[in-house]
């Protein structure tokens, strides 16, 4: 499928993401896909009033984002009617199916890997003609959940540790290469717990629904080594500050005190037969639960509006001073 055929790139509503930093010029979005907690955050009009899932690049409903500064939506770069003036205060190149892993991307049948993000950033920076990115620019890198669900679907021959130290070398050359081209705050997402999400725990939860632990397993090992190599970039890296969110406790909190937090249901998903239907195919020929709100999960991947927004106030109360 070609970059403009990609249906959660270019064909559903342009309004993506809302950014969060007071001092910000500049916003830059790369990524994967709806399954990283991450999604991009779109109404689809022939879906479900509650369903605002299009699938990406996970920083929902900032609440805070026109007082914080930039711009309360990042749009998605493939959209070629974006004026100079919308360029210039950011984008995204993020994309359903995407990860660290090429492999990932063949399986999700994505073109846009890595390289071709970071490629298209290239081509992004040229069609500013040549007016310089800002120092206070913030990038957002968030890639992880699908290359842990290709690891488990696709033989790759690598074992759980050494898929987790295969996705963080990536993420390091991801950083890299966005360093090399004047990046200078840059915020990580790390994997969320990937094994407690509706359809893993369907797929591989036996059947009491748990959550599926290897999965787990290896988003904690790829966590630990993203923190350690972030650690060493953070130490070489003169006048470049890296943050990593830690995405998988914040997720688990919420799902693990969901009763605490007002819902009622912790682990099944809100819309879909059997709680398998994502993205698109949350549709109106799907079933849906009566009161979205009182669900963590909207879909089998993706959280609910208020879910989000509960994770969204985590982050910006633990990372916002860091920025």
């Amino acid at each position: 499928m070609t970059e403009e055929g990609y249906p959660n790139v270019i064909k559903i509503e342009r309004k993506c993401y809302k950014v969060f930093h007071r001092y910000l010029q500049l916003a830059i979005v790369e990524g994967c896909a709806p399954e990283d907690t991450p999604r991009t955050m779109c109404q689809i009009n022939s879906i479900h009033v509650n369903s605002i899932i299009c699938m990406h690049v996970w920083i929902q409903q900032w609440r805070a984002a026109s007082a914080l500064g930039v711009k309360e939506m990042v749009p998605p770069y493939l959209n070629k009617s974006l004026s100079t003036e919308e360029l210039k205060t950011g984008v995204s190149f993020a994309s359903a199916g995407s990860g660290y892993d090429n492999a990932t991307c063949r399986t999700m049948m994505t073109p846009l890997t890595v390289e071709r993000q970071l490629q298209l950033f290239d081509e992004y920076k040229a069609r500013l003609a040549g007016a310089a990115v800002p120092d206070r620019a913030l990038y957002l890198l968030c890639w992880g959940t699908n290359d842990v669900i290709q690891h488990f679907t696709v033989s790759d021959g690598m074992t759980e540790p050494e898929y987790a130290d295969f996705m963080a070398a990536r993420a390091v050359a991801a950083v890299r290469g966005l360093v090399a081209r004047g990046a200078r705050l840059l915020v990580v997402v790390g994997a969320p717990p990937v094994g407690c999400v509706p359809a893993q725990r369907i797929i591989a939860g036996g059947v009491r629904r748990q959550c599926a632990t290897p999965r787990n397993q290896v988003a904690l090992l790829y966590n630990r080594k993203l923190g350690q190599e972030i650690g060493r970039l953070n130490a070489k890296l003169a006048g470049v500050k890296i943050v990593l969110v830690d995405l998988y406790n914040i997720l688990a909190d919420v799902m693990h005190r969901y009763q605490a937090l007002g819902f009622k249901n912790g682990k099944d998903a809100c819309c879909g037969y059997i709680g398998l239907a994502a993205s698109v195919l949350c549709n109106f020929a799907s079933p849906l639960c009566n009161d979205p709100p009182q669900y963590v999960f909207f879909d089998s991947y993706h959280p609910t509006e208020r879910a989000y927004k509960l994770m969204v106030d985590e982050v910006i109360k633990r990372y916002l001073r860091f920025l």
